[in-house]
C-alpha cells in the first residue's frame, strides 16, 4: 500500500479531490470542507440530472444534511413515509413494515423525496461550505504512485492532491483506475421505472408504498412528494426492453391503478437491478464510495443512503490522516462499511427474490406462508417489522457498548449535533468528571465534553449505569462504560489526533 504520511499543505494543490458530484460526491465534498479540508469535486456534467432517480432517505441521512445546513429546508419538501407493505396478486397484505415517524435520531425515519430538489439544496449547501467545484471535465487519468496523487482532467488540467475519492457511480471510471472487480451477489432483474406528475390528487393511489408480489407482473408503488407518483414494472422473459417504454404501454401498465387522463409521463426508462459489492474501497490514497463501491436493487430504497453513509464514515477519518492520524485508519473504513452495504444488499435482494417471482405455483406457496406468519403475527406481542436491521459497527474503533448511531435530543435550546459540531463528543455522568485527566485528555483534542448533570437530555446517551459515552465524529457511539477505559481505548486507535 502506498505511503500515507503527512505532507505540507504547499505540497499539493488541495488535499481531497472528490470525483462526482452527485449525492454521494456533493455530501462528501460538503462534510471535508465543513472540516476545513480544502476539497476540489469534479465532474464530467454542468447540471443536475433533471429527473428524479433515488427516491428515499431516512433519519440517519437527514442527520447528515443537518450537519451540512440544509436538513430543515430539505424537510419542508419531502413526503413523510409510513411504511411499505407487501401485496399478494388479490392485494392480500402478505407482510407490513411501519416507520416509526420520528426517531431518537432526531429526525424521521423514512422520507421520499424529489431527486432533482434535493440535489439542488444539496449543491447549495456544499459551495456555501467552500468546496472548490469544476463542473465540465470528467478525469482522465489518475496517478497514484507515491505520496502524491496526480489527477488529469479531459481539458488537460492537473491537480495533484493527498486523496482522491471516486464517488462517480456504476461505471466508475476510479475503481477501474485502481482494478477492483465487483462480488456478484446474483440478481440482476430489467424493471421499468415510470414517473408521473399527477393533474390531481387521485384517490386510487395509496399513500404508502406497495410492493405487489404478483406473478403476471411483479410491479413496486411509490407515492412520491407531490404531484409526483411513481410507478416499477418488472419486464418479464422475451420484452424488449424499447417496446415498454411507450406511453401506449405506460398506459396499460398503469391502468388498474390510474384512470386515464390525470397525470403526464415525466420519465420512462429500464434499469437493470444488481446486487454488487466490490472486493477493493481502497488502494492508497484512491478510495471508492456509494455506487462506484456497491449497487444494490431499490426494493428498501437504500441505494443512494449507503453511499452517503460512506460519506458520512470517511470525511472524519480522512480530516484525522491529514492532521496526523495513521494511515491505518483508512483501512477502517471498509471493515466498517462494508458488512452494513452487505447486509442491506443482501436484505434487498432477499426481498427482490420474493417479489420478482413470476412462477404461479411458487407464488401460491410464498403468498400462504406469508400469510400463515403474518396471522401467527398477530397473536404475538413483538412489534410489526419497523426498519432494515443493520449490523452494529466492529473494529478497532467501537469499544464495549459501541457501533450504533447515538441518540440526538435538544441540549440548551438546539440540536445536539448542532452544538457539538463535526467532532468528538464525551458525555461524562458527573460534573467532577470534567476535571479528570480522560476528560481534559479529551478537551485538548477539541471534542466537546458535557456533563449529564449539567444537561440532563443527555441522559439517555449513558444508558443504565454508565458513567461515560464516547461519540465519534460521524455520530457513532465509540464507546460507553468506564471513561478512563474508553479513553484508553481511543488512544491506542490512534483515531484521535490533538489539536
Amino acid at each position: 500500500m502506498s505511503d500515507t504520511s503527512a505532507t505540507t499543505d504547499t505540497d499539493t494543490d488541495t488535499d481531497v479531490v472528490v470525483v462526482g458530484f452527485g449525492p454521494v460526491g456533493a455530501t462528501l465534498a460538503g462534510l471535508l470542507a465543513k472540516r476545513g479540508v480544502r476539497t476540489v469535486v469534479v465532474d464530467r456534467e454542468i447540471d443536475i440530472y433533471p429527473l428524479p432517480r433515488a427516491a428515499h432517505v431516512d433519519h440517519e441521512i437527514m442527520r447528515i444534511m443537518q450537519e451540512l445546513g440544509c436538513a430543515d429546508e430539505m424537510l419542508a419538501e419531502m413526503r413523510p413515509n409510513s411504511g411499505m407493505d407487501f401485496l399478494s396478486a388479490t392485494h392480500d397484505v402478505l407482510l407490513s413494515m411501519r416507520s416509526p415517524g420520528e426517531t431518537v435520531l432526531g429526525w424521521p425515519a423514512s422520507l421520499f423525496i424529489n431527486q432533482p430538489r434535493f440535489e439542488a439544496q444539496l449543491r447549495t449547501a456544499v459551495r456555501r461550505l467552500g468546496a472548490d467545484v469544476r463542473l465540465g471535465s470528467g478525469v482522465a487519468e489518475i496517478d497514484a504512485d507515491g505520496s502524491i496523487v496526480r489527477v488529469t482532467l479531459d481539458d488537460g488540467t492537473l491537480l495533484t492532491t493527498r486523496f482522491v475519492v471516486g464517488c462517480d457511480g456504476a461505471r466508475s471510471f476510479t475503481r477501474r483506475a485502481i482494478g477492483a472487480s465487483m462480488h456478484d451477489l446474483q440478481f440482476e432483474e430489467p424493471w421499468l421505472v415510470v414517473d408521473l406528475v399527477l393533474h390531481r390528487p387521485v384517490a386510487s393511489l395509496p399513500t404508502t408504498a406497495l410492493q405487489v408480489c404478483d406473478p403476471a407482473r411483479p410491479h413496486t408503488l411509490v407515492p412520491m412528494p407531490e404531484p409526483r407518483f411513481r410507478f416499477e414494472f418488472m419486464l418479464l422473459p422475451g420484452e424488449n426492453p424499447a417496446d415498454m417504454q411507450t406511453p401506449e404501454m405506460v398506459s396499460e401498465l398503469t391502468a388498474g391503478w390510474l384512470p386515464a387522463g390525470v397525470a403526464d409521463l415525466e420519465r420512462c426508462a429500464v434499469y437493470t437491478f444488481h446486487g454488487l459489492v466490490a472486493q477493493q474501497w481502497r488502494s492508497g490514497r484512491v478510495l471508492l464510495a456509494g455506487d462506484a463501491a456497491h449497487q444494490m436493487p431499490p426494493f428498501l430504497g437504500q441505494g443512494m443512503c449507503s453511499g452517503m453513509r460512506d460519506a458520512a464514515n470517511l470525511a472524519w477519518k480522512l480530516r484525522a490522516v491529514l492532521d496526523g492520524a495513521p494511515d491505518a485508519l483508512l483501512d477502517s473504513y471498509q471493515a466498517e462499511r462494508e458488512p452494513h452495504v452487505r447486509a442491506i444488499v443482501d436484505a434487498a435482494v432477499g426481498f427482490g427474490r420474493i417479489i420478482c417471482t413470476l412462477d404461479a405455483e411458487q407464488a401460491a406457496g410464498r403468498d400462504a406462508a406469508m400469510l400463515a406468519e403474518r396471522a401467527a403475527a398477530a397473536d404475538s406481542p413483538a412489534p410489526a417489522p419497523s426498519g432494515i436491521p443493520l449490523p452494529a459497527l466492529d473494529g478497532s474503533l467501537v469499544a464495549t457498548g459501541g457501533g450504533k448511531p447515538a441518540v440526538q435530543p435538544i441540549v440548551d435550546g438546539q440540536r445536539l449535533d448542532d452544538l457539538v459540531g463535526p467532532h468528538w463528543l464525551v458525555i461524562v455522568a458527573d460534573t467532577a468528571a470534567l476535571v479528570d485527566g480522560p476528560a481534559q485528555w479529551w478537551s485538548s483534542t477539541g471534542a466537546t465534553v458535557l456533563s449529564a448533570h449539567d444537561h440532563p437530555t443527555l441522559l439517555p446517551l449513558l444508558g443504565d449505569g454508565a458513567v461515560a459515552t464516547i461519540v465519534r465524529p460521524d455520530r457513532y457511539v465509540f464507546g460507553v462504560g468506564e471513561l478512563h477505559e474508553l479513553t484508553a481505548v481511543a488512544q491506542q486507535s490512534g483515531a484521535v489526533p490533538r489539536d
